[in-house]
């Protein structure tokens, strides 16, 4: 799993590239829980080059959405494609997550 990072306004992008499943969701996880304790207060998920997601990376990503609430954080998630959202309507987390179509519709 290879992934970049940004600031655009207030909000750090990760843009992720590749698969996000068991095999990279663990050492994803502490990056990405490194730059939301490095100071983070919003962080936005680009899943544009996402092309595979599994239960693994579901839960990484509601641990995500979980540790910025309770941080007073705000979660995104960007470009998510329609085989992606299909899986995230099934499993309800649709109205969970906060989807936006780009960084253009950040706050």
């Amino acid at each position: 799993m290879n992934f970049t990072t940004k600031q655009v306004k207030n909000h750090t992008v990760v843009t992720l590239e590749g698969s996000l499943d068991i095999y990279s969701a663990p050492a994803l996880k502490k990056e990405l829980h490194k730059i939301i304790d490095d100071g983070a207060e919003s962080v936005a998920i680009d899943m544009v080059n996402i092309k595979l997601l599994d239960s693994s990376g579901i839960a990484l990503l509601a641990n995500l959405q979980k540790k910025l609430k309770s941080e007073e954080g705000t979660f995104f998630l960007l470009n998510v494609s329609q085989d992606v959202m299909v899986i995230l309507k099934l499993s309800s987390l649709d109205k969970f997550f906060t989807i936006l179509a780009g960084e253009g519709e950040l706050p």
